[in-house]
């Protein structure tokens, strides 16, 4: 299973032809198990212009797996943070340690573009998609 981070998301359904966004279109082919979580999907929505754009997004988002964040994903992405922050690395947002937690508690490999990603990588092991 495959979480795909939100910048790629953002690439994706705006047309942009990146790196990227050519493995969201190889996972989507090879029918891939797709996962996001709901701060994601929040993520995505919040830069929508108006609903009927919300909506498209929700529902382009049906067919894919929810993550959903437990009490433990909340301890341990509080640790990833922490943990980070020991080794000289300042993550810049508690959502990526979030979306962090949920990807290694279900086990998952992440397809990202943001360099916050890496440094959970070294630090705490998250498993980077590497195609």
């Amino acid at each position: 299973m495959v979480l795909v981070d939100t910048g790629v998301w953002i690439d994706f359904l705006a047309g942009r032809t990146t790196s990227e966004v050519g493995i969201v279109v190889s996972l989507l082919e090879e029918k891939e198990t797709i996962s996001y979580t709901g701060q994601i999907l929040q993520e995505l929505m919040q830069g929508c212009s108006d609903e009927t754009d919300a909506k498209a997004i929700e529902e382009h988002f049906e067919p894919f797996i929810e993550l959903f964040p437990q009490r433990s994903s909340y301890r341990l992405a509080a640790k990833i943070y922490r943990d980070c922050r020991k080794q000289g690395y300042t993550i810049r947002s508690s959502v990526d340690c979030l979306i962090a937690a949920c990807a290694i508690e279900n086990d998952c490999q992440v397809h990202h573009k943001d360099r916050d990603f890496k440094y959970i990588e070294e630090v705490c092991g998250l498993k980077i998609l590497r195609k």
